[in-house]
Order: C-alpha cells, then structure tokens, then sequence
C-alpha cells in the first residue's frame, strides 16, 4: 500500500521502461543484421547477371559438288580404206570444259570391244586394223569419266572396200613388156614364164615352168567362183584372172603383156591358193 503526502505527485515506477530499451535494441539490431545480409546478396552477383548474352550456334554446310561434262571426238585420217593396204588412223580427243582430259578410252568397232587406250593430253591415236572386213564399220569411243565428270561418246564410220591381191598388184607392173617364147622375165616373158615369175615375186608359192603342169598346181574352180589372182588354163596357154571378164598375159610373140578380155569360150580357173586371191 502507498501513502502519499499532500502537494506531491506520484510517478510509475521506472520498471516498465525497460521493455521498451529492449524492443528498441532488437529493432537495431534487427536492422543492422538485415543490412549484414543484404550487403553480400548484392555483391555475390555474377557480372554477367545485370547484362544478360544469347549464345548463337553458327550452320556449317560442306561445299556443293560440280559434275563437270566431258565431250568425247572421233577423228578419222580418211573415211575410206582398201582391205590390206594402209590403214585409216584414228585420233580420238576429250575434253572437260575447255580442259584436256585424262584417263582411258575403250574403243569398239561395232558392238565389238577393240581395245583400250590411255588419253595424253586429252588424246590417244591409234591405226584400223588391216584386216578389217570388207563393208561400213562404225568405230565408238567411250571416255570412262572420272570424280565429279561425265562419261562420254564418240564416233565415226569408216569404209573398207576390197583390196587387190597382191599376185594382180605385181602383174600390172609389167605390162608393156614384150613377149619372147621361152623368156622367164624380167624384160620378156612368155605366158607360163610370165605367171611363174608374177606368183613367186608376189610371195604366194612357185609355179612349175609349163602351163600344162600349172594347170594342175591348185584346185579347179568354177567361173562364177573364180577371184582376182587365179590362173586361167586354156590348152597351150595361161593367164592371171582380173575379174570382171578380164584378164592379164603374155600374148604371142610381137605383142606385149596386156590387160584384156577373156577370149577363150570354155576356160579352165585354177585357184593355186587361198592366199594368191586375198587382199
């Protein structure tokens, strides 16, 4: 219980102040620990975070391919060609753009493979065949191609006509030469000595000296199988068949050796060998 004295006032104790000091230094402290803690948040902050980057992916692609066109040529030296004489050349050429090409060309002449060849420069050369048959071939280079070029064709067409045997070949190198009975050449010839002396220089085979014996040299053909290169028989008399009802021989005496028509009306074609009619 409180007494009082008249004329002074009474004061609540100091007491309850003291939670109020309290609260107050918590607030402080409070707040100094929220600046403790936000002061490191802002500073641990990557750099990179205020500027935000995009990453770009950059598309590689590899180079387009070019295929390159090749242009393949047939180039012949004549377009006509005797079977046995000399032969046509071929020269074939390729090129890639403006560039020669390399690599290798097979040749064909027909639907036959010939052979293959190497390009040089964008070239190769080589020779038809002598015994090419007789008729139009047609003669196809094909260039292979390589990486990246085309491959490519060419052709041409040669002609081989029928060549003359070599037995006609020699004998029309005489005529003009005189006849002399019993002569075996070379400045006169009778009509065996003639034949004989043709069939040996040609290569083909020795005759006998008489007509009679060369008569049954070979095998007897009929005229409408008879070749350019077979002797004609007569009784007595001789001659090299031409073709085409002619003929070549020593006539008689005071004549020369002379191509001319057949004049016997029952010849005799005597074919001495394979080779003495081929071309």
């Amino acid at each position: 219980m409180t007494t009082t004295t008249p004329g002074h006032v009474l004061h609540a104790p100091s007491t309850p102040a003291r939670p109020r000091r309290a609260s107050r230094r918590l607030a402080a402290l409070a707040g100094g620990l929220a600046l403790v803690v936000a002061v490191p948040v802002a500073l641990s902050a990557p750099a990179s975070a205020a500027t935000p980057t995009t990453s770009t992916t950059v598309a590689t692609h590899a180079p387009a391919v070019v295929t390159k066109h090749s242009k393949t040529k047939v180039h012949l030296s004549k377009k006509t060609q005797t079977r046995g004489k000399a032969v046509a050349k071929v020269r074939v050429t390729v090129h890639v753009g403006r560039a020669v090409a390399s690599g290798k060309v097979v040749l064909k002449v027909g639907a036959k493979t010939w052979k293959t060849v190497t390009l040089k420069h964008g070239t190769a050369r080589v020779q038809v065949s002598k015994t090419l048959k007789v008729g139009k071939h047609r003669i196809t280079a094909i260039y292979q191609g390589a990486s990246h070029v085309t491959r490519s064709k060419g052709s041409a067409v040669i002609k081989v006509k029928k060549g003359t045997p070599k037995v006609v070949s020699v004998a029309k190198k005489y005529v003009g030469t005189p006849y002399r009975s019993g002569a075996s050449g070379p400045r006169a010839f009778d009509c065996s000595g003639f034949t004989r002396y043709v069939f040996k220089k040609a290569g083909i085979k020795s005759l006998p000296r008489t007509s009679s014996a060369q008569h049954h040299v070979g095998k007897t053909v009929s005229r409408k199988n008879a070749k350019p290169g077979d002797i004609i028989w007569s009784p007595g008399h001789v001659a090299i068949y031409l073709g085409g009802n002619k003929m070549i021989d020593a006539p008689r005496p005071g004549k020369t050796i002379q191509v001319r028509s057949i004049w016997q009306s029952n010849p005799t074609f005597v074919r001495v060998s394979a080779k003495a009619v081929s071309a």
